[in-house]
């Protein structure tokens, strides 16, 4: 019995790591994504009213790099949390 222990212990502290990821994570984490883009192009387009550049060009050049960005940085917890389903 002893000799399973520690394994046991481990599975367990798995399990309450991995529960903590439930699938509403993917979902909270899309949302996080969104406002996390907003923020940024709020901030970008602050930067070009204040030197005089189209809003819609600092929209359109944030959202390519930001887009990319968040899926970059997110893309492996998105794919555990999808096979977790």
């Amino acid at each position: 019995m002893h000799m399973h222990l520690p394994a046991l212990v481990q599975l367990a502290h798995w399990a309450r790591s991995f529960s903590k990821r439930d699938p509403e994570t993917l979902e909270q984490l899309a949302k996080d994504k969104s406002e996390a883009k907003a923020e940024i192009c709020a901030v970008m387009e602050r930067l070009a009213d204040k030197h005089g550049i189209s809003p819609r060009e600092a929209t359109s050049a944030t959202l390519e790099y930001v887009d990319g960005a968040l899926d970059e940085l997110t893309f492996d917890l998105e794919d555990e949390l999808r096979r977790a389903r």
